[in-house]
C-alpha cells in the first residue's frame, strides 16, 4: 500500500492527495498500534488508514495479476489464491496483495502460528524474491501508466490550476 496507494490518490486528487494520503499512513504507522498504550489514539489511525486502503489494496492486487501474466508467471494462480486466501491475513486489506503474489509465484507465505497462503507447490528461494520484486516493479508502472490519463483529466476538468 505505501508504493501504489500513493499514486492512485496522486491520479485522483493530485499532489495533495498524495500527501494526504502519506499522513494517514504514517500516523497509522506511529501509533495505530492495538497495545494498551496506543489504543486510544491508535485505533482511528489504523481504521482511517484502513479505509482510505481498501480500493488501493483491491486494485493493487488486479495490477499484481495483470504483472504477473505479462511476466509469464502464474497469474491464474494468482487469482485463486487471492479469492481463496486473502481472508486468512488479520488485515483487511494485505492479504489481497499477499495471497496474489503467493499465488503468481507458486510458493506458500507463512507467518508461523498466524496464517499461511498459498500452496508450497515450489520452494520459496532468492530467485522468488527477484521475480516478486520483478511483479512488484511492473506493477508499480502499470499503475502510473493506467493512472496518468485519470491523472490529465483531473487536472484539466476538476483541478485547473
Amino acid at each position: 500500500d505505501f508504493r501504489l496507494s500513493p499514486i492512485f490518490y496522486y491520479g485522483f486528487f493530485g499532489v495533495a492527495g498524495a500527501v494526504a494520503f502519506r499522513a494517514v499512513n504514517t500516523l497509522d504507522g506511529m501509533v495505530g498500534f492495538k497495545d494498551p498504550e496506543n489504543l486510544h489514539i491508535g485505533w482511528f489511525s489504523a481504521v482511517f488508514d484502513t479505509i482510505v486502503n481498501y480500493v488501493p489494496a483491491r486494485l493493487t492486487t488486479l495490477l499484481i495479476i495483470l504483472a504477473a501474466a505479462v511476466l509469464g508467471e502464474d497469474y491464474k494462480n494468482a487469482w485463486k489464491i487471492a479469492r481463496r486466501d486473502q481472508a486468512k491475513i488479520p488485515s483487511t486489506n494485505h492479504g489481497w496483495q499477499m495471497a496474489s503474489m503467493a499465488g503468481a509465484l507458486r510458493v506458500q507465505l507463512e507467518k508461523p502460528g498466524q496464517y499461511a497462503v498459498g500452496d508450497m507447490v515450489e520452494e520459496l528461494d532468492a530467485d522468488k524474491i527477484i521475480r516478486s520484486l520483478r511483479i512488484r516493479n511492473a506493477a508499480i508502472v502499470l499503475a502510473i501508466v493506467f493512472m496518468l490519463p485519470v491523472f490529465l483529466l483531473t487536472t484539466v476538468y476538476l483541478f485547473p490550476f
